[in-house]
C-alpha cells in the first residue's frame, strides 16, 4: 500500500481497458462505490461445474452459488480480483466471506451489513455502512473517492440502467423481439462492464432488433422468477422447452436495473435510499410486494404464467414458496415450482415438468 494519496478519476465516456477489477455478489451492493474508486466491479458468479475443493471448507447442504463462488475463486479464476465486497444477505454468505477472507489470498475485504426496511433509520443506516465502504477503499488503497467521482459513477450506471429498460420493453411485444437467453446475457455482461461501455452497446442492440422483422411463432409467454440465475443458459433451457422468458424478477435479471438514484444531494445517503427501494429480494422479506410484482410482470407483458426457481438449500427462496403459490393460484396464475442447484444438469433434470406444464397451459386455453 502506497503512502501518497491519488484520485482515480472515473473516465467520462467510462471506455476503460486494463482497469483494476474488484468483485461483488449482492444486487444491493453499491457498485458506484467501486467504480468511484477506480475498480470495474465484476460480479462473482462462481462457475456451473462440479465442487473440487470448496467442499474441504463449506459444509456440502449450502447452496450451490456459494460453493461455487468459492471454488473457482480456490482454483485461481478470480486471482485477478484486488477485493471482494460480501453482503450480509444470508448465513451462508457469512460463512462464505469468513472462509474466504481465511482461505482466498485476496487484497481486500468488506462486508456490509443490509437492513431490510426502507425506513428513515434504515437509509441512515445503510448510507452509513456505504460510507464506511468508501473509507476502507480510501485507506487500504489510498486514493480519494470524492463525491464528484461517486455522482459521476452514479450517472453513467444510470444511463446504463435506463439502456437496459429500453431494451427491455422490446419483450412486451407479441412475439417478443427479444428473447429471455438475449435479455440474460445482457444482463450478465452489465455486471461485469464498464457502464458506458455496456450502455453504447446496449443500444447498438435495441437499433438492430428494432430493424429486425419480427420472429414468426405464437409461444408460451413466461415470467421466471425466483433464485439468481447466472447462467444465461439456465433461461435458455426453458426457451427451448417451448417458453419465451419475456419477463423475470431475479436479481441477476432486472432486479439489477431498478435503482434510481439522484433524488438525494447527500451522495452516500442516495445511494443506500434507492438500493433499499428497488424491488425486493427474498432475504428482504416483503412477500406481499414481492407477489405484487410477479402478478403485476405476468399482466404487464401477458404472460401465461410464472416458473420460479428456488435454488437447492436456499432456506430464503424454499421457505416462500407455500405462500407465494398461494398468492398466485389467488390471481388465476399458473405456475411452475422448480427446486435446482443453479446449473444446466440440474434443468436438464427439469425437463420433463416443463414440457409438462406447457402442456397444461395449453390444454387450459382450448
Amino acid at each position: 500500500m502506497g503512502t501518497k494519496k491519488q484520485e482515480m478519476p472515473v473516465q467520462a465516456a467510462s471506455l476503460i481497458t486494463g482497469m483494476p477489477e474488484i468483485g461483488w455478489f449482492c444486487g444491493y451492493t453499491p457498485v458506484e462505490i467501486l467504480l468511484a474508486a477506480g475498480f470495474l466491479p465484476v460480479r462473482i458468479t462462481g462457475h456451473a461445474g462440479s465442487i473440487s475443493k470448496a467442499d474441504s471448507c463449506l459444509h456440502p447442504n449450502m447452496c450451490q452459488y456459494v460453493r461455487s463462488a468459492l471454488d473457482a475463486a480456490l482454483n485461481g479464476s478470480y486471482d485477478r480480483l484486488r477485493g471482494a465486497v460480501f453482503i450480509n444477505s444470508c448465513d451462508a454468505m457469512r460463512r462464505l466471506y469468513d472462509v474466504w477472507r481465511k482461505h482466498v489470498d485476496m487484497d481486500f475485504t468488506f462486508l456490509l451489513d443490509l437492513p431490510r426496511g426502507q425506513t428513515a433509520a434504515d437509509v441512515a443506516y445503510y448510507g452509513n455502512e456505504i460510507e464506511q465502504l468508501r473509507d476502507a477503499l480510501s485507506a487500504h488503497f489510498s486514493i480519494d473517492i470524492t463525491d464528484l467521482h461517486i455522482k459521476t459513477a452514479a450517472g453513467l450506471y444510470t444511463n446504463a440502467r435506463n439502456a437496459y429498460n429500453v431494451l427491455n420493453d422490446l419483450r412486451r411485444e407479441t412475439p417478443s423481439r427479444l428473447s429471455g437467453r438475449e435479455a440474460a446475457a445482457m444482463a450478465e455482461l452489465f455486471s461485469g462492464s464498464p457502464p458506458g461501455e455496456w450502455e453504447a452497446k446496449t443500444r447498438a442492440l435495441v437499433t438492430r432488433k428494432r430493424k429486425q422483422p419480427a420472429p414468426a411463432g405464437n409461444r408460451l409467454r413466461m415470467v421466471l422468477d425466483g433464485s439468481p440465475a447466472h447462467n444465461p443458459e439456465v433461461v435458455g433451457f426453458i426457451e427451448d422447452c417451448g417458453f419465451d422468458v419475456v419477463a423475470d424478477n431475479l436479481c441477476s435479471g432486472s432486479r439489477l436495473f431498478d435503482v434510481k438514484t439522484g433524488k438525494i444531494n447527500d451522495v452516500t445517503e442516495d445511494l443506500a435510499a434507492a438500493y433499499l427501494a428497488k424491488p425486493p429480494c427474498a432475504r428482504m422479506m416483503r412477500l406481499d410486494e414481492r407477489a405484487a410484482r410477479i402478478i403485476d410482470l405476468t399482466h404487464d407483458y401477458n404472460a401465461h404464467g410464472v416458473i420460479h426457481i428456488s435454488m437447492k438449500f436456499c432456506d430464503t427462496y424454499l421457505y416462500d414458496v407455500p405462500l407465494l403459490r398461494e398468492r398466485l393460484i389467488s390471481a388465476g396464475i399458473k405456475s411452475l415450482f422448480m427446486e435446482s442447484d443453479g446449473t444446466l444438469g440440474s434443468m436438464g433434470q427439469q425437463k420433463t415438468r416443463l414440457e409438462a406444464f406447457a402442456e397444461v397451459i395449453e390444454g387450459s386455453a382450448k
